[in-house]
């Protein structure tokens, strides 16, 4: 079994290059009667495949859990990796991340050598580590807020997962005020962890999230805004992170790798011309968003 297995979300048969840690997994699979070659499928074994609408990515943590297991376990998207080359590596510990992503136009066998995914200095670097996190990006609001404003997301879903922290681990509720009522966030729903850690979030998030879905009102929520156990546990994941740090866990930070070409050339360029002119992080891009958001 590969000491790293790293589970690549598709919902589509999007191309995801070979590579002896990357694990094309196709989501939703017991909502359709198609299957995509080459992918493993979330609703083989132990599975919550058919709540993939409202999971998303999930579907895919959850049948890692259930299901598999190596030494590090991690989860990417299909346009979005983490990224692992020398400059990345050399910033990964402190505080001076650097850029939280880069723009590219598909993932390729060539791309991803030049990201630093030679087996063989990837586990030399992770072995230092306990988990892998995307850069946080600075938003200049909270979280809270970010969530409350964020297009397709409702306020009540988070105070619901807020009071339900209240009731919990005070370790953990410590963590998610800290985290919440930041403004440094981590995004993507990626991250990458020693398989211990891997089994002890997952039982966390999939337990506060059962006990979240016995609570929530969803009637007259558009189809985007039903992904909502997604958009908490991208929040959620961040809360967890800042919990492990606390607790002496060696975290390391790297950029996100974002592939905006896997959905045409125009996606591409926007994206890239995007980044350039209101670069993530930057007061130019957080006051633009406070105006979109009129906050």
């Amino acid at each position: 079994m590969p000491e790293i297995k790293i589970y690549v979300v598709c919902h589509k048969p999007f191309e995801v290059p070979r590579h002896p840690f990357l694990f094309p997994i196709q989501v939703g699979a017991a909502l359709t009667e198609s299957r995509f070659p080459g992918m493993l499928y979330d609703d083989e074994g132990d599975s919550i495949s058919e709540k993939n609408r409202s999971y998303c990515e999930l579907t895919a943590q959850y049948w890692a859990w259930k299901n598999d297991a190596a030494n590090w376990q991690g989860i990417f998207h299909y346009r979005r990796y983490l990224s692992f080359d020398a400059r990345s590596r050399a910033r990964a510990v402190g505080e001076r991340f650097g850029r939280a992503y880069r723009v590219l136009d598909r993932p390729s066998g060539e791309v991803l050598r030049r990201a630093g995914y030679e087996p063989r200095e990837l586990l030399r670097f992770l072995d230092h580590f306990d988990a892998v996190a995307p850069v946080p990006e600075e938003m200049g609001l909270s979280a809270v807020r970010q969530y409350e404003t964020a297009p397709h997301h409702h306020a009540a879903d988070l105070a619901i997962v807020r009071d339900l922290l209240r009731q919990g681990d005070p370790r953990l509720l410590r963590a998610a005020e800290t985290y919440l009522n930041g403004t440094s966030l981590y995004f993507g729903n990626l991250f990458l962890m020693r398989r211990p850690l891997f089994e002890a979030y997952s039982a966390w998030l999939f337990s506060l999230l059962a006990r979240y879905d016995g609570q929530k009102d969803v009637s007259g929520y558009t189809p985007q805004a039903l992904r909502v156990d997604g958009y908490l546990a991208e929040r959620l994941l961040g809360v967890y992170l800042t919990y492990l740090k606390g607790e002496g866990a060696a975290v390391a930070h790297v950029p996100r790798l974002h592939f905006a070409g896997l959905e045409g050339r125009w996606p591409y360029l926007k994206k890239r011309a995007e980044t350039v002119l209101l670069p993530p992080g930057s007061a130019r891009r957080n006051a633009a968003r406070r105006l979109l958001r009129k906050i």
